[in-house]
């Protein structure tokens, strides 16, 4: 009998996961991956961040990180095949970085590498030779 799959949490969502519950880490991630999310100073239940992990959690990830604007790492959501083909897809439709991150399950750092290998790519000169 095989067991589910356990999710990889990395650094900032391991220390969620011990602090708050895997539950909690893996909404996070899944949320906000790759992103930022704002922890305020003392959370509402509407905030951001009580909306996705609940209040009670809110103020705990308060607790642990202070008011702060934390990145969250992107764990190991949606696998990694077809990730930068799929940037490249949506860089063309001009989203922001952001949220080709979050469709993508990847950090906004690696869509601006992809971005810049593309524009690298659309201003290298051609490798045909030129015909005369």
């Amino acid at each position: 009998m095989s067991q589910p799959r356990k999710p990889y949490l990395p650094g900032v969502l391991a220390m969620i996961s011990e602090k708050v519950g895997e539950d909690a880490a893996v909404k996070l991630a899944k949320a906000r991956g790759g992103r930022a999310v704002w922890v305020p100073k003392y959370p509402k239940p509407d905030s951001e961040l009580s909306k996705i992990v609940g209040h009670e959690n809110a103020l705990k990830i308060r607790d642990l990180f202070g008011m702060s604007n934390l990145m969250v790492p992107c764990g190991n959501f949606g696998g990694t095949a077809g990730r930068r083909a799929r940037v490249k897809e949506l860089l063309q439709t001009g989203l922001s970085h952001s949220d080709i991150a979050a469709q993508v399950d990847v950090t906004t750092r690696t869509v601006e590498r992809v971005a810049a290998e593309l524009n690298a790519e659309n201003a290298a000169p051609s490798k045909q030779p030129r015909l005369i």
